[in-house]
């Protein structure tokens, strides 16, 4: 996944999910190889009030993130999987946001900047976690129509991502996204789906069968997205607009999914 249209501290999951690179965690270091820490680092609880908060990954190795909660750290940079609270976990996790300013090496990569900051999050918040598989609520992303016709907004791609990423200014294949707004080119239905957990409170898996790469224009109502209620009058919501612009639907089932248990966490000192 891409994210080019980064807007400066707009929408915490968003954003935060174009720093970790969502889809898939970061592999598990070598034994004999150095653990990845940031050269620095600070963290200072933020008491603005505001509920806007976001990360932006900087050139030279830094990273960024402001007024955000722990949880949303953890969920968004373990892979969108589902947390599961722990009977020690604080209920502060989810209330209280903080802002991070650290600096890694200057040449370091995505993927590096993901586990070093997956590893401060582990020594400065204390935090202890484990995996296990449970039949978790999810959903499903199915076509809508027993033909199998698709949405006037869900379309085959034509376009060469690698000719496109070569090319200086051209748009590359990727993700736009914002409050009400999922803009595709060249992507899978399955990254696409996994990107609509952002959305929906659920982990959503891709059940439609459908191979190779789409453009998607997808517009909705934000906030109007949880439990698949209707469209207020003054909009559509997510669950609709999915239905009549790209012709398939989220189905609820129960599935079993990797989850992320977070035992136990304490505030970390400030700097």
């Amino acid at each position: 996944m891409m994210c080019r249209r980064m807007l400066p501290f707009a929408t915490a999951r968003v954003l935060l999910s174009c720093l970790v690179a969502a889809q898939t965690p970061a592999a598990p270091q070598s034994a004999g190889v150095d653990r990845l820490t940031f050269e620095v680092a600070s963290i200072k609880q933020n008491k603005s009030g505001s509920t806007s908060g976001g990360a932006n990954a900087q050139p030279g190795g830094r990273v960024t993130v402001r007024n955000t909660t722990l949880y949303d750290l953890v969920r968004n940079g373990q892979g969108l999987r589902e947390i599961v609270a722990g009977e020690r976990l604080p209920s502060w996790i989810i209330t209280d946001r903080w802002d991070i300013e650290a600096k890694g090496p200057e040449q370091a990569s995505q993927p590096q900047l993901r586990t070093m900051l997956q590893n401060l999050l582990l020594d400065r918040f204390k935090l202890v976690t484990r995996r296990e598989t449970r039949d978790v609520p999810v959903y499903a992303l199915v076509l809508s129509r027993a033909d199998r016709r698709l949405g006037p907004q869900l379309r085959q791609s034509t376009a060469d991502c690698a000719a496109l990423a070569a090319a200086a200014g051209a748009r590359q294949c990727g993700r736009d996204v914002g409050p009400g707004l999922i803009a595709a080119v060249g992507t899978t239905l399955p990254d696409f789906a996994r990107g609509l957990s952002q959305n929906t409170g659920r982990f959503v898996m891709d059940a439609t069968g459908l191979t190779g790469r789409f453009d998607i224009d997808l517009k909705w109502t934000p906030d109007q997205v949880i439990g698949g209620a209707g469209a207020q009058s003054d909009g559509t919501s997510l669950f609709a607009a999915i239905q009549e612009q790209l012709g398939l639907r989220l189905e609820a089932r129960q599935a079993p999914i990797n989850v992320l248990v977070v035992e136990s966490a304490e505030r970390p000192a400030e700097d």
